[in-house]
């Protein structure tokens, strides 16, 4: 009798199809306010827990719901249906009409933007000086989701700063502050049928943040009305993002000089009266002559602008534009730093979930989850470390203008490294303004791409499809913000203008009081760590004060990333002396190595095990187990 096998014969492998065979599952992406540690971290940081109980149910729902299908629909719909002119610009006869037309998404996600406060939440002072952080961490929030609205509101956040200055003063006539009262509660409301935006006209085609050739003027027309202006403005803008706004802040040449003036963007037609909508306006003198085809931001409506009898209003003195715009400035280049640490955020939301569903080979026939994966852990933590510094620097600054502008409780627990004293503010606002935009901007570009690249091939695709995975379109938008509002260079080199300026020593004066006075009062005591600091410090202040600007200005940009890299650490090893945590001490101490800001050798005394070290990476990227609370959203 024949013996018939218990053992089964292998089964036929099945081809895979369009249909069938294996098929990757689709991240989901968590709500960034609990699941990012690093968020977490900044948050504790600089709230005081009385403040940060009270934004957190606000705060965390919104984390929630910028995640939502509804927001990134109106994401996809509006980077698939880009801006575009009617008609080309003209009418049916040749007429040139510009008129401009935006998505439904664009102008959902705007409104959405406004009614969360993107922009009010500044100028709401419930919170005192601490109104800055919060507003900022619910924009870092936002930039994943916003499709670039975050730029106009920038430029609103800017203009509404300066005319806010303007009011204070007592010097301003009583129409002039009419019209600037009336912008300024429009700019900071929550109110989509009574906002307005704001743009911001500076770059013409004989430079970009080099506005001495500029060749749009301004003269006085006292005649006219002053419904919309005494001034007319002749010339042409080379770029001009937010071109949809409500108004814009530009600058123009007087027979005194540069100066600022407002211009709203529409103005009643002949005959019309009071207008009561868009029906019953034209633009003002303003003729968009093309829009910009850009790399990314594509959902912005960027154009060319011809200005022919633009009425506007001036603010403050004639002459003195780079003065009054340098407020503006201030304001912007934060919301660039901002929104690169947001784009970073989301990149790493994105790298950490793909790496909890997403199985690699380990060798010998052994398959591991990414998250499992010593190299990829490795990897991720390193982007981390780097997030780290960059969000601790970004909210610190934060923090700063949100001193400067509210002043202080002087209660030492309120305001985490708060200068020692009041006057050393506005020095550390001017000098590390222009060196956190420099380095956090071009640093996040190369961190987000790291991001994309940790999910390989689908990273590099526009997966509109999925739109809360879509990393390519984060890393298009991310690549303007070290262009955007001054470039590395540009930035490097006001750096340098000011510490060798008539204030250079002052500065100079308030950044050593500054890191002596954190190192000083953290808790860490880790002398080696602080060593460093001082000598690193020490080192690049004695170069500063003794070469000149023209020895200095080649390696203005080496420079200017060596002080980015000594607040960092500053602010790293602060950080850690608030958390006992190894994770938190390790990333302080991988930063010191890679930035070179030199420890004495045989300093790290204890080599980890492979185990150790894949715990430690996964810590830093995700958080110890139990650390950070779950979501109930």
């Amino acid at each position: 009798m024949t013996r018939i096998s218990s053992a089964m014969s292998p089964q036929p492998r099945k081809a895979s199809s369009s249909n069938e065979g294996f098929f990757q599952p689709i991240p989901v992406i968590k709500n960034q306010f609990y699941d990012d540690p690093v968020f977490q971290t900044v948050l504790k940081f600089f709230l005081p827990q009385p403040i940060l109980d009270s934004v957190t149910p606000e705060l965390s729902a919104f984390g929630q719901e910028v995640l939502s299908k509804q927001i990134l629909d109106w994401v996809t719909d509006a980077e698939r249906n880009v801006p575009y002119l009617k008609g080309g610009g003209r009418d049916a006869f040749g007429k040139r009409t510009s008129e401009l037309v935006v998505t439904e998404g664009w102008k959902r996600l705007q409104d959405f933007g406004i009614q969360n406060g993107i922009v009010a939440a500044g100028y709401e002072t419930r919170f005192g000086e601490h109104t800055r952080v919060v507003q900022f961490m619910k924009t870092h929030l936002w930039t994943g989701s916003n499709a670039n609205v975050a730029c106009p509101s920038a430029m609103t956040d800017g203009a509404a700063r300066l005319l806010s200055l303007h009011l204070s003063s007592k010097n301003l006539d009583s129409s002039t502050r009419a019209v600037f009262q009336n912008a300024y509660d429009r700019l900071t409301s929550r109110s989509t049928t009574h906002a307005w935006t704001s743009g911001q006209w500076m770059t013409e085609r004989s430079g970009g943040s080099d506005v001495s050739g500029t060749e749009t003027i301004a003269t006085l027309l006292p005649s006219l009305s002053d419904t919309l202006g005494p001034w007319s403005i002749d010339g042409f803008k080379w770029f001009s993002s937010a071109t949809d706004s409500s108004m814009s802040i530009l600058l123009a040449k007087t027979s005194k000089g540069l100066s600022t003036f407002l211009a709203p963007m529409r103005r009643p037609l002949s005959g019309a009266s009071v207008p009561s909508g868009n029906q019953d306006t034209e633009l003002n003198g303003i003729f968009i002559q093309r829009l910009k085809n850009k790399f990314g931001t594509k959902s912005l409506p960027t154009a060319e602008l011809e200005l022919s009898g633009t009425r506007a209003y001036l603010i403050g003195e004639e002459g003195r534009g780079i003065q009054e715009i340098s407020t503006i400035l201030d304001i912007t280049r934060l919301y660039s730093a901002v929104s690169a640490v947001g784009y970073v955020g989301r990149g790493l939301a994105i790298a950490r979930s793909f790496a909890q569903v997403r199985e690699v080979g380990a060798g010998r026939g052994k398959r591991v989850m990414l998250r499992d994966s010593s190299l990829h852990m490795s990897t991720l933590a390193r982007i981390t470390g780097e997030y780290k510094s960059m969000m601790l620097f970004t909210f610190f600054v934060a923090s700063l203008m949100g001193v400067n502008e509210h002043g202080s409780t002087k209660d030492s627990e309120s305001i985490r490294l708060c200068p020692g004293r009041t006057a050393d503010t506005p020095h550390l606002m001017r000098i590390l303004t222009p060196v956190l935009k420099a380095s956090v901007c071009k640093r996040s570009i190369h961190a987000l791409q790291e991001c994309m690249e940790a999910l390989g091939g689908v990273g590099y695709l526009d997966n509109s499809e999925n739109e809360s995975i879509n990393i390519a379109r984060l890393y298009r938008d991310c690549c303007v913000v070290s262009i955007w509002e001054g470039t590395t260079d540009v930035l490097s080199s006001d750096t340098l203008r000011v510490l060798k300026g008539k204030s250079g020593e002052d500065v100079l004066d308030a950044l050593d009081r500054w890191i002596t006075k954190s190192l000083k009062d953290s808790a860490l005591k880790n002398p080696v760590h602080e060593t460093a600091i001082v000598a690193s410090w020490s080192r690049l202040r004695e170069s500063i004060s003794t070469c000149s600007s023209e020895d200095l200005l080649s390696k203005a940009r080496d420079l200017t990333f060596d002080i980015a890299n000594i607040v960092m650490a500053t602010l790293l090893l602060v950080e850690a002396g608030t958390d006992t945590d190894p994770s938190v001490t390790e990333i302080c101490t991988r930063f010191f190595t890679d930035k070179r800001i030199a420890l004495p050798e045989g300093s790290r005394k204890v080599r980890l095990s492979a185990s150790s070290t894949l715990k430690i990476n996964r810590d830093i990227v995700y958080g110890n187990e139990g650390k950070l609370e779950t979501s109930k959203l």
